[in-house]
């Protein structure tokens, strides 16, 4: 799935979300019938309610690729491209009712990625696959989707910095769900010999 930017609730929430819909909907037609349509509308969004993103982290695993051209032999002569996620940037908007607690929260995830040239590199190109994933307190996965961002390395250049365009995530808001019930993971989509030799490199560090 490509994305540049989109707006969807995580899909193992969607008929929580069609239920609090429904919720404030009914909610909207008692309220509306008991005072102005002016007062409803003020009530909502003067002082609106502003709650903090949900936290973030890059998993350690999937902070770095490193990709050999095919038949290499690992060394550095090999590796056609390499990649870091430099940090995760978040944007929020809070919808939440005044009186219920119940709404929603809009999060623009862009992840930031220093992409490196590799000796074996000849066609200026290389492909970084990431994914961004929701999980709750518990770290039970609610949303996972991965993306692709093709890069390519103008003339001589070896080193550059990108932001990703916004993944716009949608998740619910009630009481005793916050924003802080919920976590944001991402790193990159890597095939298992590249998980391996991570994994070898940050055992080598640890020496």
């Amino acid at each position: 799935m490509t994305r540049a930017a989109h707006s969807n609730p995580l899909p193992a929430l969607r008929g929580l979300g069609r239920l609090i819909g429904t919720a404030a909907a009914a909610g909207l037609a008692v309220t509306l019938g008991g005072c102005s349509a002016y007062e409803y509308v003020s009530e909502t969004i003067s002082a609106p309610i502003v709650l903090s993103c949900p936290k973030s982290w890059v998993i350690a695993d999937a902070l770095n690729l490193t990709k050999f051209q095919d038949g290499g032999r690992k060394d550095l002569i090999d590796v056609e491209y390499e990649g870091d996620i430099a940090g995760i940037e978040l944007g929020c908007t809070t919808k939440v009712d005044k009186k219920t607690k119940v709404g929603s929260m809009d999060v623009e995830v862009s992840i930031v990625v220093n992409a490196t040239r590799g000796p074996a590199n000849r066609d200026h190109k290389g492909r970084y696959d990431y994914f961004v994933s929701v999980t709750d307190n518990d770290r039970k996965v609610l949303y996972r989707e991965a993306f692709v961002l093709p890069v390519e390395f103008p003339g001589n250049k070896t080193k550059l910095q990108i932001r990703t365009d916004p993944i716009v995530l949608q998740i619910p808001i009630e009481p005793g769900k916050s924003s802080g019930y919920y976590k944001i993971f991402t790193g990159f989509k890597l095939t298992h010999d590249q998980l391996e030799f991570n994994r070898a490199r940050i055992q080598n560090a640890k020496k």
